[in-house]
């Protein structure tokens, strides 16, 4: 009777073993889903500050001219990645403007997309301290990505102003799976222009 009391004690201890195997092996798979289910990407300008002048128009870029991403995450607006620039008018007359973005590339896997999740929003800001506290003057997505693609026309500059902007960009979070978000590449300049 021992004997066999023995072989069932083995044999759950065997079953308890395998259970916390199973069980381990399926938090594993867990994380790993989930983890690739949010594993998107994390914007960032990629240059240090440049300088553009253009006839009238000087364009200083805080956070470089060139955007690009890879691996962005969903997030919201609040927590977007902040672009800063302005534009100062050096003429003797008003300045009319229009901002666009240039070389714009949204591609996956090697492949051009378009997606209605990837979202930019345009606020002029009081100062260079870049500090957002009005309503955004422009925004859209990215579901169309010819280039150039505008930002904002018909922008009223005065002799010898300056207007400092804040451009944001990120990748909305939906509260569901983005797969089809994930593994997207993007990168664009922006451009100012007399109109």
């Amino acid at each position: 009777i021992r004997k066999e009391e023995k072989k069932v004690e083995r044999k759950n201890n065997n079953n308890n073993k395998n259970v916390i195997i199973v069980t381990v092996a399926i938090l594993g798979l867990i994380a790993v889903c989930i983890g690739g289910t949010y594993a998107y990407f994390t914007a960032t300008a990629t240059s240090n500050p440049q300088t553009i002048t253009t006839g009238t128009l000087t364009a200083t870029y805080n956070t470089g001219q060139d955007i690009s991403a890879t691996n962005i995450i969903p997030t919201t607006e609040a927590s977007a990645t902040e672009h800063h620039f302005n534009i100062t008018n050096n003429g003797s007359d008003v300045a009319e403007l229009s901002l666009s973005f240039t070389e714009l590339s949204l591609t996956k896997g090697g492949s051009p997309v378009q997606s209605a999740n990837l979202k930019w929003a345009l606020y002029e800001v009081s100062d260079d301290s870049y500090t957002v506290s009005d309503s955004s003057i422009a925004g859209g997505d990215f579901s169309n990505t010819s280039s150039p693609l505008s930002i904002k026309d018909a922008i009223s500059i005065n002799s010898k102003e300056t207007k400092y902007y804040v451009l944001k960009i990120w990748l909305n979070e939906t509260g569901s799976a983005q797969n089809e978000d994930q593994g997207m590449t993007f990168s664009a300049k922006i451009r100012a222009d007399m109109e």
